[in-house]
């Protein structure tokens, strides 16, 4: 390739010599034989010829060959006043000529190395063929590696090696000929190892009908189509067995549900005459309690016995004790039958203040916007809180509501300043058999609490006051806006 270039440029190298040989030749030979009006057409020849093949030194070319020229005739001809003026105005045009030209050429020169690098630094494969001869005149770098080729092997060769002949080919070549612009058409090419390519290809027709055609490679593009295709009609397929699935495990699981729906209907029925049985048993058993006491009360009156006195305190105390006993079945009881729902701690703590007689124990709460997710019954939390305290405080002056945060969520703390609890007991308050006094009241706080989660311990330190701290999970506790 390299060697055909120079011997090409040596061939028109010694053109121009000629050229420019010949017009000298011809200004003496006129000259000395009184020939004035050819020759100085002679000049434009190798003049052209350097503005075509060396636009840049055309200028100079020009300049010199004008120079030689004007000498020769001033040589010759200088006796000739009009020779002399009309030579001079030749060596004007002659100058004007190869500069103008030059720069013109210089230009298109630069205009047509900008659109080379274009052609071929393209991401997309580049090519043009004449849509007479169907013979391909130029291809790019790109577009012969994707077909696999050397893009000399394919220069000046028919198009049909790269584009077989097809229906779709020659509906493509007859639209590029007609409407001179084609839009994007997929056409299958052929590499040079026999494979199939598909490319994505657009086309417009510049002058001396030649086509210059882009074309895209999407080939893999179309086999990832495909294969997205195939694995989204997989997928649907699927989705339908699936569903299909669902669809019957849905209708068995509500056959379930309405199994357990009359279930639950069926125990919350028997559950709510249990709940009608027990609260009239209880009442009347209270009721037989309530006269047991008062004929305890009369016969202690009557009774003059101290022996017997003493037998019927105890009598009354046992009484008394399984009244307490009654009444707390009917609180548990109550336990878990409605809801959870969020309540407002600070309103539960002002209403149940007004059940209690503080006596010159000042009680402060911090639990301003707190809400807590709790069973219904969280109010008999805080009533029997403040209720221990009052009761076993003994020098208590002091209680106090607030909350903090920490990684294992919030907590809510009740704690007063009276004697607090012993070491040994602070779990054991918790549990249903001990109680003093009060009876099942904190085992009470502690299956409300658990309905939702919480939990309660006493962590204060004896003899300085008891402090409860109630858990609460992440989830269950918000602040009203």
């Amino acid at each position: 390739m390299m060697e055909r270039v120079l011997n090409r440029q040596m061939l028109w190298n010694c053109i121009i010599a000629l050229t420019v040989i010949g017009a000298v030749w011809s200004t003496i030979y006129s000259l000395t034989n009184g020939i004035l009006d050819v020759f100085p057409f002679l000049y434009f020849m190798p003049i052209i010829l350097v503005v075509y093949f060396y636009p840049k030194r055309a200028a100079m070319f020009s300049l010199l060959l004008s120079a030689a020229y004007i000498c020769i005739v001033y040589f010759f001809g200088f006796s000739d006043p009009k020779l002399v003026a009309v030579s001079t105005a030749w060596f004007v045009i002659f100058v004007t000529i190869g500069v103008v030209t030059s720069s013109f050429a210089i230009r298109l020169r630069a205009e047509e190395r900008k659109f080379q690098r274009i052609f071929e630094n393209s991401q997309a494969g580049i090519f043009t063929f004449d849509c007479r001869t169907l013979l391909l005149r130029e291809i790019n770098e790109k577009c012969a590696r994707l077909l696999r080729y050397e893009r000399a092997d394919l220069l000046d060769r028919d198009i049909s090696t790269i584009l077989p002949e097809s229906t779709d080919r020659d509906r493509f070549i007859s639209a590029v000929r007609e409407r001179s612009i084609m839009g994007e058409v997929e056409l299958q090419f052929t590499a040079r190892d026999g494979t199939l390519r598909l490319f994505l290809v657009t086309a417009s027709i510049v002058p001396n009908y030649t086509a210059i055609c882009s074309a895209i490679d999407i080939t893999e593009r179309k086999l990832a189509e495909k294969v997205i295709q195939k694995a989204r009609e997989e997928l649907e397929i699927r989705v339908r067995e699936r569903t299909t699935e669902l669809t019957k495990a849905n209708e068995v699981l509500r056959a379930e549900i309405s199994e357990r729906k009359r279930f639950e209907e069926a125990i919350q029925l028997a559950n709510r005459k249990l709940n009608t049985l027990s609260s009239i048993t209880r009442h009347d058993i209270l009721n037989q309690i309530t006269a047991l006491g008062m004929y305890l009360s009369l016969a202690r009156e009557m009774e003059s016995d101290p022996a017997i006195n003493d037998y019927l305190i105890k009598i009354e105390q046992i009484t008394q004790l399984i009244q307490k006993q009654i009444r707390f079945t009917r609180d548990y009881q109550n336990i878990g039958t409605t809801s959870p729902l969020w309540q407002k701690l600070h309103l539960i703590v002002d209403n149940t203040v007004t059940d209690l007689q503080f006596g010159k124990v000042a009680l402060e709460s911090d639990l301003n916007n707190l809400e807590v997710y709790a069973d219904m019954l969280l109010e008999k939390v805080f009533y029997n809180l403040l209720d221990n305290a009052l009761r076993h405080g003994e020098k208590i002056t002091k209680i106090r509501f607030y909350f903090r945060r920490d990684d294992a969520g919030f907590t809510v703390i009740c704690e007063d300043d009276g004697v607090g609890i012993p070491e040994h007991a602070k779990e054991k308050i918790f549990r249903r058999e001990f109680y003093r006094n009060t009876g099942y009241g904190l085992f009470l706080v502690s299956e409300i609490l658990g309905i939702t989660g919480l939990s309660i311990k006493e962590t204060g330190e004896f003899g300085k006051g008891a402090r409860f701290e109630i858990g609460v999970p992440p989830g269950s506790y918000r602040f009203e806006k």
